[in-house]
């Protein structure tokens, strides 16, 4: 570096130092090569009247002076240094010197002393007076051009593709030890409420509602049924239909697209006696209120934005394509573990099943939530169940899961934001 001594000998150099031109100290450092720390000490001196090296007297600081400009190019405030306080008449000098006329804005401006001598000239918020600008509309062409707009939407700044909600395995009309039906519908209102809240943060495209089966406890699955329900089969049928249309009403005016996609399940089957199956694999009552949904919608021209999916005929398992991403459904009750739905999902592959091709897979029938990899890094995410708990699991097992739906979402056919609600 240069020796700064010699330097003080230059008057370029003690000019740069005092800032007389307004230029920075980096610029200073790096015109006489030297620490931009020294030139910040120097200046530090200038100001409260110490003398510079090599002189015997003090040097006043004229630094400070500054301007800053809008993006057309008019001054919007500045400093200028000087030996006497501006007032109003200084201030329209200089502006007029800018080439603004000070007679089209307004600002305001103040002073400060310098204790090494000297003031600090301060000019802010200067702005164009509008008035002019005012009076020149042409408000008769503005009300015709109003009178003749159309209102375009914007599109709406989504965070993420696919928010997905999994409600499963609510079992409308099964009491045990979480209580009956009022203590499901409470937890199932909600689980929906939070999924409003849910999307209102992360803002998606599209939403899922993944019901993968066991809506209603139905009263043919075990002997007890008839003793421990408190709801009839024509009872949990309404229960669940109101609720599922609660949720729709919750969530339609959230969201620009909904696909409401439902799959059959064990306790869903229409049965004559104690697990005996009749009629076909969409002989399920889940599915039956789904398309309830899906006629009253069309009677009564009600939620526009929602969309019904359900599995191809005779299939129990199915794959709602959204475009960036396609989600399988399956219940569950095809394998005896959660451990071998990857296994059972893997073996669709060979017949082109119908989750065959898909990147994930929801599964319900479990009652506890787990997710893992299946194959070439897909997973498989088994829901919780909203239903009142197991008492027979608990007392065999030891155990209890948390009750809730599950709810995630996708920023391709990456999944973020899991949580249980």
């Amino acid at each position: 570096m240069a020796d700064a001594s010699k330097l003080f000998d230059n008057p370029e150099f003690v000019t740069d130092v005092l800032d007389v031109d307004g230029i920075s100290g980096d610029k200073v450092a790096a015109k006489w090569g030297i620490a931009k720390s020294a030139v910040n000490k120097w200046r530090r001196r200038a100001r409260e009247g110490q003398p510079l090296p090599g002189q015997k007297a003090p040097t006043t600081y004229v630094g400070g002076n500054s301007e800053e400009a809008s993006s057309d190019g008019t001054i919007k405030q500045a400093v200028r240094m000087s030996d006497t306080p501006w007032g109003l008449d200084e201030w329209r000098a200089w502006l007029r010197s800018k080439g603004q006329d000070p007679d089209r804005v307004t600002f305001n401006y103040g002073v400060t002393s310098n204790p090494a001598g000297g003031y600090w000239n301060k000019l802010n918020n200067v702005r164009p007076i509008v008035d002019d600008a005012v009076a020149s509309v042409d408000w008769e062409a503005a009300a015709r051009f109003i009178e003749g707009f159309t209102f375009v939407p914007a599109k709406r700044d989504h965070l993420v593709d696919v928010a997905v909600l999994q409600p499963t395995d609510e079992q409308w009309g099964k009491t045990d030890f979480n209580g009956g039906t009022p203590e499901t519908e409470e937890r199932v209102l909600t689980s929906y409420a939070g999924f409003v809240e849910y999307v209102r943060e992360y803002r998606p495209r599209t939403v899922l509602l993944a019901r993968t089966g066991d809506g209603i406890e139905n009263a043919c699955s075990t002997n007890s049924q008839r003793d421990t329900n408190d709801l009839d089969l024509p009872h949990m049928l309404r229960q669940m239909f109101a609720i599922n249309l609660q949720s729709l009403k919750m969530l339609a005016p959230e969201v620009d697209r909904i696909i409401d996609a439902t799959i059959p399940s064990n306790h869903g089957r229409w049965r004559t006696g104690i697990k005996q199956d009749a009629g076909n694999p969409h002989a399920d009552f889940g599915i039956a209120v789904a398309r309830q949904l899906e006629d009253t919608q069309r009677i009564l021209d009600v939620f526009p934005n929602v969309e019904f999916r359900f599995p191809d005929k005779l299939m129990e398992s199915m794959t709602v394509d959204l475009g960036t991403l396609r989600v399988g459904m399956v219940h569950g009750h095809q394998v005896n573990s959660p451990d071998r739905l990857g296994d059972w999902w893997g073996k669709q592959d060979h017949g082109r099943m119908p989750t065959w091709d898909a990147d994930v897979l929801l599964a319900g029938h479990f009652h506890s939530h787990r997710k893992y990899q299946s194959g070439d890094g897909r997973y498989v995410f088994v829901g919780p169940a909203s239903d009142n708990g197991s008492s027979w699991f608990s007392n065999l097992q030891g155990e209890r899961a948390t009750a809730g739906m599950l709810a995630l979402c996708f920023e391709g056919k990456r999944h973020r934001f899991e949580e249980i609600l």
